[in-house]
């Protein structure tokens, strides 16, 4: 009897299964006011270089003031006041215009160099200072005491207020105006002990700071109106 093999269908073999995505997490989109901030950083970044080139760009004729200012001092005062003295002033005046020359031509060579400009506005800066002081002390060293209370505030004033005109910045005015100041209303008492003469002297101080913070706030809406 012949023997019957049964016959067993073999399993079907699954279907094979698509792999499965990798798990990395996607990368989230940058919102769009991340966008907006970097804008605005790069902004501020180009108006604050910008600021400090034109900075740059006006400390010769800084300079060239105080030079021209001191030669027109010694020019109408050198027969009224000791020539010692009046040599002391200049050489004075003479350190913080040639300063001023130093610290421009070593940034001159890189006139867009953020860092460099920074560096130049801090040393510009402490040079206004001691150029402010110096400028003070001529009210003791270059003036004859016959000056009198409207030459003393012509004296400080009007250098201070020609130095913030061509600076256009508050904080560099300031930085020669108070010490030119200051050092002018002390030298005032030493003088001759006119407390009328030196606080005539500060209300001038105080009007040129007053004078600049508006010619700074002008500036400031004026530009806002241009990006607008």
């Amino acid at each position: 009897m012949a023997a019957r093999l049964r016959m067993t269908p073999a399993p079907e073999a699954p279907d094979p299964q698509p792999a499965a995505p990798s798990q990395t997490p996607d990368t989230p989109a940058t919102p769009a006011h991340a966008y907006l901030a970097r804008l605005a950083a790069l902004h501020d970044e180009a108006a604050e270089t910008a600021h400090l080139a034109n900075l740059l760009g006006r400390a010769p004729w800084v300079a060239g003031l105080l030079g021209l200012g001191a030669l027109a001092t010694a020019f109408f005062c050198a027969r009224s006041v000791s020539s010692i003295s009046l040599g002391t002033w200049l050489i004075l005046v003479t350190v913080a215009v040639a300063a001023v020359g130093r610290s421009y031509g070593r940034t001159i060579e890189a006139p867009f160099d953020r860092t460099a400009l920074k560096t130049f506005a801090r040393n510009l800066s402490a040079i206004l200072l001691y150029a402010g002081a110096a400028w003070g002390a001529g009210l003791f060293l270059a003036l004859p005491e016959s000056v009198g209370l409207a030459g003393g505030i012509a004296f400080t004033a009007t250098i201070s207020a020609f130095v913030a005109g061509i600076l256009r910045a508050r904080d560099m005015a300031f930085s020669f105006l108070v010490p030119a100041t200051a050092v002018g209303a002390f030298c005032t008492l030493m003088r001759d002990a006119n407390l009328t003469d030196a606080l005539g002297i500060l209300a001038g101080g105080l009007l040129v700071a007053a004078a600049a913070t508006l010619l700074e706030r002008l500036m400031t809406a004026a530009s806002r109106t241009e990006l607008s």
